[in-house]
């Protein structure tokens, strides 16, 4: 009986997670399939989104040989790719990570997409890890990515110890990055994301993903199935109104007194969506202990609008 008990419960929660996939909205998902390894449609250095639209580079590192490998492996055991044959099933192998203590957190890919119309944003992706491959990867995000230098704020840190011996290409499928409370990413046409080789956190270096292999930045990490899905789709009509019926301004403020074209009860939100200020049945609010920066207002009739200080 207690077993019987056991199936049902754990087959209800597979499909109450089932139920809670088919809700998400693809912005943009990378598979690298293709017909073999030089037909992957946008080539190895920006391939282009099997679904939606977006855009994936390369920070620091670049493609091994074989730019796209085989995202499944001779027994059958791959990524969370649905197509389980080889090709087309393929994924993006990335190499040259940084040497031995240096460049902590620099090098890796970034994934651009706009969020534009769409709230509740999450972040998932498979990685098979040579015996080489670091065994520590870090997602950051940023909300501006059209700036020179974006401030990227740190997202999840994905690690494990390295394996006693080396079994060689292990895959991680499905790491996710749950940023529905990190609000400043919904409807925004500046959104990115990068994951990064980073230091081992309790070693304070790099390591390999296998105890027996020395880490020197020439493993390859395969990347497949990397998606942007979006919880909430949001109707195009409330951002009309939004951008018609609440203005601040100015807008740059250069730490001023900023005012609104009426009275509102507003929330406003650092782009971490962190709570900066609270303010009922105002007209303006003063900037002057704003950090520079990217801030949010939100006012109790569901308006929001974006106000940079400068």
């Amino acid at each position: 009986m207690k077993s019987n008990y056991t199936f049902i419960k754990t087959a209800i929660i597979a499909l109450f997670f089932s139920i809670n996939s088919w809700s998400q909205t693809t912005i943009a998902q990378w598979n690298f399939n293709g017909a073999d390894a030089n037909s992957v449609p946008g080539g190895a250095v920006s391939p282009t989104p099997s679904t939606g639209t977006g855009t994936i580079s390369l920070i620091g590192v670049s493609t091994s040989v074989i730019p796209f490998a085989a995202g499944v492996n001779a027994t059958g055991i791959g990524s969370s790719d649905p197509i389980t044959t080889n090709p087309p099933n393929l994924a993006w192998a990335v190499t040259n990570y940084a040497p031995l203590g240096t460049e902590d957190r620099q090098r890796g890919i970034q994934i651009n997409v706009s969020t534009v119309g769409y709230a509740d944003i999450t972040l998932r992706f498979d990685q098979r890890l040579s015996n080489k491959a670091g065994n520590t990867y870090v997602v950051q995000f940023t909300t501006n990515s059209s700036v020179a230098n974006p401030v990227w704020v740190f997202g999840k840190t994905f690690t494990f110890t390295p394996a006693a011996t080396g079994t060689g290409d292990i895959w991680y499928n499905l790491r996710t990055v749950d940023l529905i409370d990190a609000t400043a990413l919904d409807n925004n046409p500046n959104v990115a994301f990068r994951i990064v080789g980073a230091f081992d956190p309790t070693v304070g270096d790099y390591l390999a993903s296998t105890a027996t292999s020395l880490y020197d930045g020439t493993g390859v990490t395969r990347y497949d199935m990397v998606t942007v899905t979006a919880a909430t789709t949001l109707a195009n009509t409330s951002f009309v109104k939004n951008q018609d019926s609440f203005t601040v301004y100015p807008n740059p403020s250069n730490k001023e007194v900023v005012t609104f074209n009426k009275v509102q009860d507003v929330q406003v939100f650092d782009v971490l969506g962190k709570l900066i200020l609270t303010a009922k049945n105002t007209k303006t609010i003063d900037t002057k202990e704003f950090k520079s920066g990217v801030y949010f207002i939100r006012t109790n009739s569901g308006y929001t609008t974006k106000l940079i200080v400068k």
